[in-house]
């Protein structure tokens, strides 16, 4: 078995002190919040209001919860700290000294200047064990609902010639002042809710050449992390890979689509965009996935999509980018009346810039129901569209003529 590879990036600011990691937690990460099951003894998270669940029975009261958003900077007072800023590069070390809760403000001393600063912008990072507690804690399993852990997607799409990639990582939130070891958990995909980041310093990338699979169980999707400790120090970010696997590009087809009315008139440009038709080969998680053009080492970014069903053996039509090969034009040429029923006769012009043949479609919805359809290429569609499907020869021009009876 191959040994994980870490890769740490960024610069740290300011004295760093050796980071020192509680016992492992066991968690159900989500991509909002975390179901945690850890020793009440010592908390690695804040526990949300009313969701610790003690996970036996008989037990003695529990009266060291951290209930308070602030509880943390409180038992800090008098202990030496590092505060960092949220957004700003921008850090001190010093001892706590006061909390001001009614103007939001803490009171640090820096080298024996006290300096006060705004409790909300910054994260607070204790540099010393506290002392002994005189109220001994209580010793026992719970499991707790927290919004300091909590995973975001990172989807793509990266297309080499035939060949499309689907990449799949996790950007794993650690948003607590606390060091943490995470084991045998799992991720749970619930929602595509955007997760807010931090700052790129104090972030890391986790790379691990074991390959789990997404599970589509009990209608919920998950992917196990596996017994091996994923380590993330107080308000990090860490990036582990998920498996991706590799398709072949099926059909590539530069597609336009327009609405027309009793009005149309003149030359209406088309629009064609990149459309490619591939089939999954593993399970994945569906959610909004970026699209990259592959140019040797080079990723050339294309359309964000949504993929609502990501899962082996299913086929998908990805819009990847707007054709640069294929332009074109609709032209009513004649209309028996500007109002309903009226016979109306157009004609499409499709021009090929390639050096290559390309296949080309053209969806074309009417204000009307289609009660008439005469010509060569044109299928109809439903009640009130229809589609120009065709090849078109390299550094070519082609021109359709279709006639259609349109009814109310």
């Amino acid at each position: 078995m191959k040994n994980s590879t870490y890769f740490c990036f960024g610069i740290l600011l300011g004295t760093v002190a050796p980071i020192a990691f509680a016992s492992p937690v066991n968690a159900v990460i989500g991509l909002n919040n975390s179901q945690v099951v850890q020793n009440s003894a010592q908390l690695s998270f804040q526990p949300n209001l009313g969701t610790l669940l003690p996970l036996q029975e008989s037990f003695s009261p529990i009266t060291h919860l951290q209930n308070n958003l602030d509880s943390q900077w409180f038992d800090q007072i008098g202990q030496k700290v590092r505060v960092e800023h949220k957004q700003r590069d921008l850090n001190y070390t010093g001892t706590l000294t006061s909390i001001e809760q009614d103007n939001r403000t803490f009171l640090v001393s820096i080298d024996e200047r006290p300096t006060t600063l705004p409790l909300d912008d910054f994260y607070l990072i204790p540099l010393e064990k506290m002392g002994t507690a005189t109220t001994p804690k209580t010793d026992l399993m719970v499991s707790y609902q927290t919004n300091q852990l909590s995973w975001t997607p990172q989807l793509s799409l990266i297309f080499e010639g035939d060949n499309v990639s689907v990449s799949q990582q996790a950007l794993l939130h650690n948003r607590s002042n606390t060091a943490v070891t995470i084991q045998n958990s799992l991720l749970h995909y619930a929602s595509n809710s955007p997760t807010r980041l931090f700052k790129a310093e104090r972030s890391s990338l986790a790379m691990s050449a074991d390959q789990q699979s997404i599970d589509y169980q009990d209608n919920e999707i998950s992917y196990p992390l596996g017994n091996k400790d994923l380590k993330m120090a107080p308000y990090s970010n860490v990036l582990i890979p998920l498996p991706s696997s590799a398709s072949k590009v099926e059909k590539q087809t530069h597609t336009a689509q327009l609405y027309t009315h009793e009005n149309s008139s003149g030359k209406m440009e088309l629009s064609f965009y990149n459309n490619i038709r591939f089939t999954f080969q593993k399970d994945g998680l569906p959610g909004e996935y970026r699209t990259f053009q592959k140019r040797g080492n080079l990723l050339i970014p294309s359309n964000t999509v949504f993929l609502k069903t990501v899962r082996a053996g299913y086929p998908t039509n990805v819009v990847a980018n707007k054709s640069q090969d294929i332009t074109g034009s609709l032209t009513l040429v004649n209309a028996s009346s500007q109002k309903l029923p009226a016979t109306q006769t157009w004609q499409a012009t499709i021009e090929n810039l390639s050096n290559q043949d390309q296949d080309y479609s053209i969806e074309q919805n009417t204000n009307g129901i289609i009660d008439t359809l005469k010509g060569n290429e044109a299928k109809k569609l439903s009640a009130n569209s229809l589609t120009l499907d065709g090849k078109i020869k390299a550094h070519s021009k082609k021109t359709i003529t279709y006639t259609i009876e349109l009814k109310n």
